[in-house]
């Protein structure tokens, strides 16, 4: 129904540490449902790419694939790792922009998408629903 011009809400989907957008993308299946019930699913990336900071490949649970949906406060790091920024502000914004959205939004996860998801919708009480 997303084609005759009706609105439609959005599903953010936060993968994992050491993930990137493409596991739940290539993963799981759920654009066919998605399609059906006339939701549309955004799956951010877990951090910045094509950024190189001095530390970020050192550790699997800090750096690239380990953003955690937070915004960093350490110099180096904050000019690239807005992820809390990038999720609730830049990225609603530019989806908006291209799709015809209903207003109604939903954020989940897995993992670190999962703590993500849950600090966000925390944080921003009345911002997402189920």
């Amino acid at each position: 129904s997303a084609g005759n011009g009706a609105k439609i809400p959005v599903i953010y989907w936060l993968s994992g540490l050491t993930c990137s957008d493409r596991n739940f993308i290539e993963k799981a299946g759920a654009f066919e449902a998605a399609a059906k019930h006339s939701v549309l699913i955004v799956c951010p990336d877990t951090s910045p790419r094509g950024v190189d900071i001095e530390g970020d490949c050192e550790s699997w649970d800090f750096g690239k694939g380990a953003g955690f949906y937070l915004n960093a406060t350490e110099e180096k790091w904050a000019k690239n790792y807005l992820m809390y920024d990038y999720v609730t502000k830049e990225l609603p914004a530019l989806v908006a922009s291209l799709f015809a959205t209903s207003g109604k939004q939903s954020i989940m996860g897995h993992s670190m998408g999962g703590h993500g998801a849950l600090t966000i919708a925390l944080k921003d009480p009345g911002t997402y629903s189920s």
